[in-house]
Protein backbone atom coordinates (compact mmCIF):
# COMPACT_ATOMS: atom_id res chain seq x y z
CA UNK A 1 0.00 0.00 0.00
CA UNK A 2 1.28 3.64 -0.66
CA UNK A 3 2.06 5.88 2.19
CA UNK A 4 -0.04 8.76 2.25
CA UNK A 5 2.17 12.07 1.34
CA UNK A 6 -0.35 14.30 2.93
CA UNK A 7 1.03 16.38 5.66
CA UNK A 8 0.57 16.44 9.07
CA UNK A 9 -1.57 19.37 9.35
CA UNK A 10 -3.57 17.58 6.51
CA UNK A 11 -3.96 14.69 9.02
CA UNK A 12 -4.92 16.21 11.78
CA UNK A 13 -7.60 17.56 9.74
CA UNK A 14 -8.62 14.49 8.05
CA UNK A 15 -8.72 13.20 11.85
CA UNK A 16 -11.02 15.62 13.40
CA UNK A 17 -13.34 15.85 9.77
CA UNK A 18 -13.77 11.78 10.88
CA UNK A 19 -16.20 12.79 14.00
CA UNK A 20 -19.46 13.82 13.06
CA UNK A 21 -20.69 17.78 14.47
CA UNK A 22 -22.72 16.91 17.22
CA UNK A 23 -21.00 13.32 18.05
CA UNK A 24 -18.05 11.99 19.64
CA UNK A 25 -14.98 14.67 19.87
CA UNK A 26 -11.73 14.07 21.66
CA UNK A 27 -12.20 14.56 25.25
CA UNK A 28 -10.86 17.60 27.32
CA UNK A 29 -7.79 16.08 29.25
CA UNK A 30 -7.34 18.01 32.55
CA UNK A 31 -4.81 16.60 35.22
CA UNK A 32 -7.07 15.11 37.07
CA UNK A 33 -10.05 14.12 34.95
CA UNK A 34 -11.49 13.65 30.97
CA UNK A 35 -14.35 16.10 30.35
CA UNK A 36 -16.88 15.21 27.31
CA UNK A 37 -18.24 18.41 25.58
CA UNK A 38 -22.23 18.08 25.73
CA UNK A 39 -23.91 20.25 23.31
CA UNK A 40 -27.46 21.59 24.90
CA UNK A 41 -27.67 25.50 24.03
CA UNK A 42 -31.20 25.86 22.43
CA UNK A 43 -31.65 22.16 23.28
CA UNK A 44 -34.41 20.31 25.18
CA UNK A 45 -34.66 17.03 26.37
CA UNK A 46 -38.10 15.11 27.67
CA UNK A 47 -37.79 15.26 32.07
CA UNK A 48 -39.15 11.31 32.41
CA UNK A 49 -41.10 9.47 29.78
CA UNK A 50 -44.01 9.20 31.84
CA UNK A 51 -43.62 5.63 33.71
CA UNK A 52 -40.57 6.76 35.15
CA UNK A 53 -40.23 10.45 35.75
CA UNK A 54 -42.93 12.93 34.59
CA UNK A 55 -42.58 13.19 31.03
CA UNK A 56 -41.91 17.10 30.93
CA UNK A 57 -40.12 19.40 28.34
CA UNK A 58 -36.88 21.02 29.58
CA UNK A 59 -34.76 23.47 27.90
CA UNK A 60 -30.99 24.42 28.31
CA UNK A 61 -29.61 27.50 27.35
CA UNK A 62 -25.85 26.58 27.56
CA UNK A 63 -23.33 23.90 26.26
CA UNK A 64 -21.29 22.62 29.64
CA UNK A 65 -19.08 19.75 30.30
CA UNK A 66 -19.01 16.55 32.23
CA UNK A 67 -16.59 14.17 33.28
CA UNK A 68 -16.24 10.68 30.81
CA UNK A 69 -16.29 8.82 34.21
CA UNK A 70 -17.40 8.81 37.88
CA UNK A 71 -14.71 9.82 40.05
CA UNK A 72 -12.68 7.28 40.73
CA UNK A 73 -10.70 6.55 44.00
CA UNK A 74 -7.40 7.33 42.62
CA UNK A 75 -9.08 11.04 42.03
CA UNK A 76 -10.71 11.13 45.01
CA UNK A 77 -7.20 10.38 46.67
CA UNK A 78 -5.84 13.47 45.71
CA UNK A 79 -8.79 15.82 47.73
CA UNK A 80 -7.67 13.57 51.04
CA UNK A 81 -3.78 13.64 50.37
CA UNK A 82 -4.06 18.06 49.78
CA UNK A 83 -6.16 18.28 52.66
CA UNK A 84 -9.67 18.46 51.51
CA UNK A 85 -11.09 17.30 54.95
CA UNK A 86 -9.88 19.48 57.30
CA UNK A 87 -10.02 22.56 54.44
CA UNK A 88 -13.75 24.94 55.59
CA UNK A 89 -13.68 26.30 52.91
CA UNK A 90 -14.28 23.96 50.25
CA UNK A 91 -17.23 22.48 52.62
CA UNK A 92 -20.85 24.31 53.07
CA UNK A 93 -21.63 25.31 56.36
CA UNK A 94 -23.82 21.90 56.62
CA UNK A 95 -21.20 19.75 55.17
CA UNK A 96 -18.82 20.87 57.49
CA UNK A 97 -21.22 20.40 60.72
CA UNK A 98 -21.92 17.10 59.16
CA UNK A 99 -18.34 16.00 58.45
CA UNK A 100 -16.98 16.03 62.31
CA UNK A 101 -13.87 13.72 62.44
CA UNK A 102 -13.96 12.00 59.09
CA UNK A 103 -11.37 11.67 56.85
CA UNK A 104 -12.16 9.49 53.82
CA UNK A 105 -15.76 7.92 52.25
CA UNK A 106 -17.53 5.41 53.77
CA UNK A 107 -15.99 2.20 52.05
CA UNK A 108 -12.22 3.59 51.55
CA UNK A 109 -10.88 1.14 53.45
CA UNK A 110 -12.57 -1.71 52.07
CA UNK A 111 -11.24 -4.17 49.55
CA UNK A 112 -14.42 -4.64 47.24
CA UNK A 113 -14.58 -0.99 46.40
CA UNK A 114 -11.25 0.58 46.94
CA UNK A 115 -9.61 -0.34 43.10
CA UNK A 116 -7.84 2.71 41.80
CA UNK A 117 -10.06 2.97 39.05
CA UNK A 118 -13.25 2.04 40.66
CA UNK A 119 -15.76 4.70 41.44
CA UNK A 120 -15.39 6.12 44.52
CA UNK A 121 -18.71 5.09 47.05
CA UNK A 122 -19.68 5.69 50.40
CA UNK A 123 -19.48 9.22 49.50
CA UNK A 124 -22.08 11.81 50.92
CA UNK A 125 -23.86 14.38 48.99
CA UNK A 126 -20.96 17.16 50.99
CA UNK A 127 -18.31 15.22 49.71
CA UNK A 128 -19.27 15.32 46.47
CA UNK A 129 -19.76 19.03 46.93
CA UNK A 130 -16.58 19.68 48.63
CA UNK A 131 -14.54 17.89 45.84
CA UNK A 132 -16.17 20.29 43.58
CA UNK A 133 -15.03 23.28 45.20
CA UNK A 134 -11.68 22.00 46.11
CA UNK A 135 -11.20 20.62 42.55
CA UNK A 136 -11.85 24.35 40.90
CA UNK A 137 -9.77 25.94 43.59
CA UNK A 138 -7.09 24.06 43.06
CA UNK A 139 -7.55 24.77 38.88
CA UNK A 140 -7.92 28.64 39.47
CA UNK A 141 -11.45 28.45 38.55
CA UNK A 142 -14.08 30.22 40.92
CA UNK A 143 -16.00 27.98 43.17
CA UNK A 144 -19.71 27.27 41.97
CA UNK A 145 -21.28 26.46 45.63
CA UNK A 146 -21.38 29.16 47.99
CA UNK A 147 -21.69 28.34 51.83
CA UNK A 148 -25.26 27.54 52.02
CA UNK A 149 -24.84 24.27 48.97
CA UNK A 150 -25.94 26.45 46.01
CA UNK A 151 -24.78 26.33 42.78
CA UNK A 152 -23.90 29.71 40.77
CA UNK A 153 -24.81 27.73 37.18
CA UNK A 154 -22.65 30.75 35.17
CA UNK A 155 -19.93 29.88 37.32
CA UNK A 156 -16.65 28.42 35.44
CA UNK A 157 -16.23 26.22 38.56
CA UNK A 158 -17.06 22.26 39.13
CA UNK A 159 -20.42 21.18 40.45
CA UNK A 160 -22.33 18.16 40.45
CA UNK A 161 -24.58 18.31 37.12
CA UNK A 162 -28.46 19.02 37.69
CA UNK A 163 -30.75 16.74 36.50
CA UNK A 164 -31.68 18.06 33.76
CA UNK A 165 -27.85 18.58 32.40
CA UNK A 166 -27.61 14.54 33.62
CA UNK A 167 -30.64 13.29 31.67
CA UNK A 168 -29.99 15.72 28.62
CA UNK A 169 -26.12 14.14 28.53
CA UNK A 170 -27.25 10.37 28.83
CA UNK A 171 -30.11 10.39 26.88
CA UNK A 172 -29.47 12.71 24.05
CA UNK A 173 -26.20 14.63 24.58
CA UNK A 174 -26.77 16.92 21.03
CA UNK A 175 -29.83 18.69 19.49
CA UNK A 176 -29.45 16.37 16.25
CA UNK A 177 -29.94 13.16 18.24
CA UNK A 178 -33.46 11.60 19.06
CA UNK A 179 -33.56 10.73 22.61
CA UNK A 180 -32.38 7.38 23.75
CA UNK A 181 -34.06 4.40 25.99
CA UNK A 182 -30.44 3.69 27.44
CA UNK A 183 -26.92 5.68 27.07
CA UNK A 184 -25.86 3.54 24.16
CA UNK A 185 -29.31 2.87 22.61
CA UNK A 186 -32.71 2.03 22.40
CA UNK A 187 -31.90 -1.85 22.84
CA UNK A 188 -32.09 -3.69 26.20
CA UNK A 189 -28.32 -4.85 26.69
CA UNK A 190 -28.12 -5.20 30.14
CA UNK A 191 -24.40 -6.57 29.33
CA UNK A 192 -23.56 -2.70 29.01
CA UNK A 193 -24.09 -2.14 32.13
CA UNK A 194 -22.41 -3.30 35.23
CA UNK A 195 -25.62 -4.42 37.28
CA UNK A 196 -27.42 -7.44 38.39
CA UNK A 197 -30.19 -7.05 35.50
CA UNK A 198 -29.98 -10.53 34.43
CA UNK A 199 -27.73 -12.14 32.44
CA UNK A 200 -25.50 -10.05 34.39
CA UNK A 201 -24.43 -10.74 37.99
CA UNK A 202 -22.31 -7.94 39.74
CA UNK A 203 -21.31 -8.61 43.37
CA UNK A 204 -19.32 -5.20 43.56
CA UNK A 205 -18.75 -2.16 41.52
CA UNK A 206 -16.53 -2.42 38.87
CA UNK A 207 -13.88 -0.62 36.97
CA UNK A 208 -15.42 2.46 35.32
CA UNK A 209 -14.17 1.44 31.82
CA UNK A 210 -15.34 -1.87 32.08
CA UNK A 211 -18.11 -1.49 30.12
CA UNK A 212 -16.48 0.94 27.58
CA UNK A 213 -16.96 1.76 24.66
CA UNK A 214 -20.49 -0.78 24.16
CA UNK A 215 -21.90 1.29 27.30
CA UNK A 216 -21.39 4.63 26.36
CA UNK A 217 -23.05 7.41 24.78
CA UNK A 218 -22.78 8.38 21.50
CA UNK A 219 -20.35 11.30 22.98
CA UNK A 220 -18.09 9.18 25.18
CA UNK A 221 -19.34 9.14 28.81
CA UNK A 222 -19.22 5.87 30.51
CA UNK A 223 -21.14 4.37 33.11
CA UNK A 224 -24.54 6.63 32.71
CA UNK A 225 -26.14 3.33 33.88
CA UNK A 226 -24.87 1.21 36.15
CA UNK A 227 -22.15 1.08 38.33
CA UNK A 228 -23.00 3.47 40.72
CA UNK A 229 -26.17 5.90 41.41
CA UNK A 230 -24.89 9.43 41.08
CA UNK A 231 -25.63 12.61 42.99
CA UNK A 232 -27.08 15.29 41.29
CA UNK A 233 -27.26 19.06 42.76
CA UNK A 234 -30.98 19.50 42.72
CA UNK A 235 -33.14 18.54 45.97
CA UNK A 236 -35.79 16.29 44.93
CA UNK A 237 -39.24 17.31 43.58
CA UNK A 238 -41.80 15.21 43.26
CA UNK A 239 -43.11 14.40 39.25
CA UNK A 240 -46.27 16.25 39.86
CA UNK A 241 -44.46 19.50 40.66
CA UNK A 242 -42.07 19.88 37.79
CA UNK A 243 -42.92 22.31 34.79
CA UNK A 244 -41.66 22.70 31.72
CA UNK A 245 -38.67 25.22 31.72
CA UNK A 246 -34.99 26.34 30.95
CA UNK A 247 -32.38 25.70 32.97
CA UNK A 248 -34.60 24.23 35.35
CA UNK A 249 -32.39 23.68 38.83
CA UNK A 250 -34.70 23.00 41.96
CA UNK A 251 -32.74 23.98 45.25
CA UNK A 252 -33.87 24.41 48.90
CA UNK A 253 -31.21 23.79 51.24
CA UNK A 254 -28.60 20.89 52.18
CA UNK A 255 -29.97 20.33 55.67
CA UNK A 256 -29.51 16.98 56.55
CA UNK A 257 -34.06 16.91 56.26
CA UNK A 258 -33.96 17.37 52.67
CA UNK A 259 -33.37 14.76 49.55
CA UNK A 260 -31.15 15.14 46.71
CA UNK A 261 -32.00 13.51 43.44
CA UNK A 262 -29.92 10.52 42.37
CA UNK A 263 -29.49 9.01 39.14
CA UNK A 264 -27.82 6.19 36.87
CA UNK A 265 -29.05 2.64 38.16
CA UNK A 266 -26.08 1.23 39.89
CA UNK A 267 -24.71 -2.35 40.58
CA UNK A 268 -27.59 -3.67 42.68
CA UNK A 269 -29.90 -2.60 40.42
CA UNK A 270 -31.86 -6.29 39.10
CA UNK A 271 -34.25 -4.58 36.69
CA UNK A 272 -34.23 -3.24 33.36
CA UNK A 273 -36.10 -0.17 33.96
CA UNK A 274 -34.07 0.62 36.69
CA UNK A 275 -31.33 1.07 33.61
CA UNK A 276 -33.23 3.44 31.80
CA UNK A 277 -32.12 7.11 31.17
CA UNK A 278 -35.37 8.27 32.20
CA UNK A 279 -35.37 6.44 35.66
CA UNK A 280 -36.66 8.72 38.47
CA UNK A 281 -37.27 6.56 41.80
CA UNK A 282 -34.27 6.92 44.42
CA UNK A 283 -33.35 10.17 46.25
CA UNK A 284 -31.52 10.69 49.88
CA UNK A 285 -30.23 12.58 52.57
CA UNK A 286 -27.36 14.94 51.75
CA UNK A 287 -25.43 12.65 54.51
CA UNK A 288 -26.13 9.38 53.48
CA UNK A 289 -23.79 6.44 52.67
CA UNK A 290 -24.38 3.87 50.37
CA UNK A 291 -21.94 1.34 48.59
CA UNK A 292 -23.75 2.09 45.33
CA UNK A 293 -23.80 5.70 45.58
CA UNK A 294 -20.70 8.31 43.50
CA UNK A 295 -20.99 10.97 41.68
CA UNK A 296 -19.90 12.51 38.49
CA UNK A 297 -18.96 16.81 37.63
CA UNK A 298 -19.80 19.18 35.09
CA UNK A 299 -18.27 22.33 34.30
CA UNK A 300 -18.61 25.42 31.81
Amino acid sequence: MQKSKGSPVALVMLLLASFSAWGQSPPTETELLSLIAIHAAGSSVTMGDGTYGPRVSQELSYDYQMSKYPVTNSQFARFIEENGYGTRQYWTANGWAWKKSKTWPQFWKSSAFNGSDQPTVGVSWYEAVAFCNWLSTREGLTPAYDDSGLARLDSPGYRLPTEVEWEYASAKGAPDQAERVFPWGDSPDAQNAVSNVPPSHAPRTENVDSRSPQGDTPQGLADMSGNVWEWCGDNFQGDPEIASGTDRYYFVSDSRDQRFVLHGGSWVISFIGGLHVKFRSFSSQPGALYNAVGFRVVRL
